[in-house]
């Protein structure tokens, strides 16, 4: 295999991957950045977020009130939010030619109500940014060197002097961290689908309620 070389290697072709590969380069607009993603497609659940309008921040603009959202990471993600919150985001996004609005839910969405905006926004300001992207790039090991870290591919080995990992909830990559002695505290699902078939439902996508009761009537065992 051929060895090439980097400043930073991002693994994940998400929104976190896209959005600190940016960020990155933005600050550094020397670095060499490449973002790697298994998939042949990038920004796949962006594409789907929101009912295909993509929610991209809540309108909360109190880091103590924000984490107050997440149970399991309150303590850690208060700094993180001090620093960048979703006004942050929002001028960000505006920065970069996406106008926001928000919704009564406090939602916030592209005035454009398209998902395919940010998808833009991200893929077109990485290209400015000379972001190299490599799509169907599996990573299938991760060790460190004296220069940093070498990532495994199935066509070829990268040096890098830092790796971003981004991959969500990938499993794989998980135990490759394991392997590292790094520990992972056991995910579980923050947001998940029903996929319900009856046309009378169809118009439904994206709507967003805050109480709900659900009855399901289950045919078979779980």
């Amino acid at each position: 295999m051929n060895a090439s070389g980097s400043d930073l290697v991002v693994i994940g072709g998400g929104a976190a991957g896209f959005f600190g590969a940016i960020q990155c380069a933005e600050r550094d607009p020397d670095a060499r950045i490449i973002i790697l993603e298994k998939s042949e497609k990038v920004l796949t659940k962006v594409k789907i977020s929101g009912g295909g309008r993509c929610n991209v921040t809540h309108a909360c603009f109190d880091p103590s009130e924000m984490v107050q959202y997440y149970p399991r990471g309150e303590k850690e993600l208060l700094g993180p939010f001090n620093r960048f919150l979703s006004g942050d985001m929002m001028a960000w996004l505006d920065d970069h030619g996406v106008e926001t609005k928000i919704e009564e839910d406090g939602r916030v969405f592209p005035v454009s109500d398209d998902s395919q905006t940010i998808i833009d926004c991200f893929t077109g300001t990485a290209q400015k940014l000379s972001i190299s992207l490599r799509t169907g790039c599996a990573v299938t090991g991760l060790q460190p060197s004296a220069d940093g870290w070498i990532i495994h591919t199935g066509e070829e080995d990268i040096v890098a002097r830092r790796v971003l990992i981004a991959t969500g909830s990938n499993p794989a990559i998980w135990r490759l961290l394991e392997a590292m002695d790094i520990a992972i505290i056991p995910p579980v699902p923050s947001l998940f689908t029903f996929n319900i078939q009856h046309h009378l439902l169809q118009d439904l996508m994206g709507v967003s309620l805050p109480h709900v009761t659900l009855t399901l009537k289950l045919d078979k065992p779980v």
